[in-house]
């Protein structure tokens, strides 16, 4: 009961900010690999895209850019 009375204000509080940018994204790997996976996900159930399943896919391309550039 605690941890839920812990997480309410913690879940809205992540709510409230909007979803993950595609620099938050580009930052932080793990975060971007979960985003991805859940993005899939949804896509499977045949939910909409949503804007951070948007973010996650552009920070995904301008990553693999950057590589390629890194490479040749």
């Amino acid at each position: 009961m605690n941890k839920l009375l812990l997480a309410i204000p913690f879940t809205v509080l992540l709510t409230a900010c909007g979803s993950t940018s595609v620099e938050d994204f580009m930052e932080d790997p793990q975060l971007l690999g979960k985003a991805l996976v859940d993005c899939t996900m949804e896509k499977a159930q045949g939910k909409p895209e949503s804007e951070e399943c948007k973010n996650a896919m552009e920070a995904q391309k301008k990553m693999a850019k950057n590589l390629m550039k890194g490479l040749m």
